[in-house]
């Protein structure tokens, strides 16, 4: 066997072998299996509001960003669970309504990742409802020994604002 036909045979045996090893790999199925089952419970507490629920689900050094909501609303970000719990219950107190779109999920590794569109009515102070329809929303969430350790929203803010300014004019 000629020295290049020997170099191209353990060139594809390396390749199979790499393949073999990452679609076999234990940790990550287990990890994804994790993060599909932790990430679905806990999504759907968030989506809830049931703060009781999520709770548990909640890893003690867990955080909460949503980095998009800063021109919004100021900072959003939040590190661990009593911090986070109790923004949580306190700052989506004026939420009267929540509910979610699935456009899909998927759950890889220790994330688990949920995109679709957001309805939500906010009452303000002065008692007006703020009604937003179909806001893009992206949650990823980091799973670790089976608590949700992160927290990310990545929002599109715009059907918000404008609901807001049509409930608000600005003067």
């Amino acid at each position: 066997m000629s020295a290049l036909k020997i170099r191209m045979l353990f060139a594809v045996l390396a390749l199979v072998a790499t393949g073999a090893s990452a679609q076999g790999s234990a940790p990550f199925a287990a990890a994804s299996t994790a993060a599909e089952k932790i990430g679905e419970a806990y999504f759907s507490a968030y989506i809830a509001r049931d703060w009781d629920r999520l709770e548990p689900l909640l890893a003690e050094r867990g955080s909460f960003a949503d980095p998009t909501a800063a021109l919004v609303f100021g900072s959003v970000q939040t590190t661990g669970k009593v911090e986070m719990l109790t923004k949580f219950r306190n700052g989506y107190a004026a939420i009267a309504h929540m509910s979610f779109d699935r456009t899909r999920a998927f759950f890889s590794g220790h994330y688990a990742v949920f995109e679709g569109t957001l309805d939500w009515n906010l009452k303000l102070r002065n008692g007006k409802m703020v009604v937003t329809k179909a806001m893009p929303l992206v949650t990823v969430l980091r799973v670790e020994d089976g608590q949700v350790v992160e927290h990310r929203d990545l929002a599109d803010y715009h059907p918000y604002v404008a609901a807001f300014r049509a409930v608000v004019p600005v003067k």
